[in-house]
């Protein structure tokens, strides 16, 4: 008897196809429930974390996110916060409350990494190693409020999750997962 990956026996016979139907059945659910990232926080249940996101299987930049690795602050820069959060009057450097939180490429670091929030005075943007700590990934909807460390709110009703400046479309999962293994090495400056 031949055993499958999962420890079903494929024998011979009419129980073979059977087997490798079970084999194949559970395969394909497993795929189908995983996100690139396998992290403990990571459930596959949106309700339990309150994650957003969509695993895009058609943004090439989504997609380039999976093999970063390492992820450095310039693809971020280049991949993220130019596409997504660089806007006029959106964290461009200008002296709007946005724009203070300075996203450009050469500036997201000093704006970011033991930076405080202005919305939450008590929060860091980003804590390094810490991303149930860091404010920004609050900010994108990747966990809810209930889990960040301390637990919080949501942000205020007059700013929302970001990003904003697409349409409502919040950041592929592959991004934000990119975000965290950014902040999980440390946030390095690059």
């Amino acid at each position: 008897m031949i055993r499958s990956v999962f420890g079903i026996g494929l024998g011979s016979g009419l129980g073979s196809g059977l087997g490798a139907a079970v084999a194949a059945g559970l395969v394909a659910s497993l795929a189908g429930g995983c996100r690139i990232s396998l992290e403990d926080t990571d459930t596959g249940d949106d309700s339990i974390t309150g994650r957003t996101c969509v695993v895009s299987t058609t943004s090439q930049p989504c997609l380039d996110a999976v093999n970063q690795n390492p992820v450095t602050l310039t693809w971020i820069e280049k991949n993220i916060f130019t596409t997504s959060c660089i806007f006029s009057g959106c964290h461009n450097g200008d002296p709007s409350l946005q724009g203070k939180v300075d996203l450009r490429a050469g500036m997201s670091y000093a704006h970011l990494v033991d930076y405080t929030s202005t919305l939450d005075p008590t929060r860091k943007l980003v804590v390094a190693s810490d991303v149930q700590s860091s404010y920004l990934m609050l900010m994108l909807h990747d966990f809810s409020p209930d889990m960040a460390t301390p637990a919080g709110g949501a942000p205020p009703a007059d700013i929302g999750y970001m990003p904003q400046g697409t349409g409502g479309m919040p950041l592929c999962c592959q991004k934000l997962d990119a975000l965290e293994r950014w902040i999980k090495a440390g946030a390095p400056s690059n």
